[in-house]
């Protein structure tokens, strides 16, 4: 008795494992590709498709992969001039009373412009060099509305008071608050260190109003010891 011939495989069958193991392949190679040319071509070609394609057409104009604008509008340097220069343009009785964030310092780097690697950038903010682990304090009562490492500015807090003022501590060793937590003005909330793109040990202090940076000499004074 003579057994059944074996089936032949289905075309349809060899047809989709050939796609399938070319579409790997193609994966593959576009991968590599990429990571050849670099992670800021995938970072800018990520960038036009959520901003151009996702965010116009898949999500209605809700951009679900940006950031906080809370968070996007915070930037240590700027090719802009900050448009908000002093305490004046705050409200002057919160200001009047607010807590130094530092029991001692020395004014490293000012607020403005500066020079660095022969480009002009707008320091947002005033850096204030002092030991690692000193106390750094919350200038106003508020609540923690950042707490956490990123690649420029370290360790960091923003903490958000009344009328629409901000405060922004950067380059931490560490943080002492959690995000959502209530802080009351003179508060303990970070220990000086020289995280993230830093150079030393020191504080970068930022004020904002309404958005706008104002510069923190202002407020703390131009010598600060």
């Amino acid at each position: 008795m003579h057994g059944k011939n074996p089936k032949k495989p289905d075309i349809k069958s060899q047809l989709l494992i050939i796609i399938q193991t070319s579409l790997c392949l193609v994966v593959i190679i576009a991968a590599v590709v990429l990571k050849s040319i670099g992670g800021q071509f995938y970072a800018n070609a990520a960038s036009w498709y959520f901003d151009t394609i996702n965010n116009s057409v898949f999500t209605e104009g809700i951009a679900i992969f940006n950031p906080p604008a809370d968070k996007s509008e915070i930037k240590e340097t700027s090719n802009i001039s900050p448009t908000t220069d002093n305490a004046a343009d705050l409200d002057g009785e919160i200001m009047q009373n607010a807590a130094m964030p530092l029991k001692k310092g020395t004014i490293t780097s000012p607020y403005g412009e500066r020079t660095l690697n022969g480009k002009t950038q707008y320091h947002k903010g005033t850096d204030i060099g002092a030991d690692k682990g000193s106390e750094i304090f919350a200038m106003l009562d508020g609540t923690v509305s950042i707490a956490e490492k990123d690649e420029s500015y370290g360790n960091y807090i923003v903490l958000t008071h009344q009328k629409g003022i901000k405060t922004l501590y950067a380059h931490c060793d560490k943080l002492c608050v959690k995000k959502g937590e209530k802080v009351k003005k003179g508060q303990k909330i970070a220990l000086v260190g020289s995280t993230g793109d830093s150079d030393g040990n020191h504080l970068h202090l930022e004020i904002i109003a309404d958005g706008k940076n104002i510069d923190p000499t202002s407020v703390i004074g131009k010598e600060f010891l």
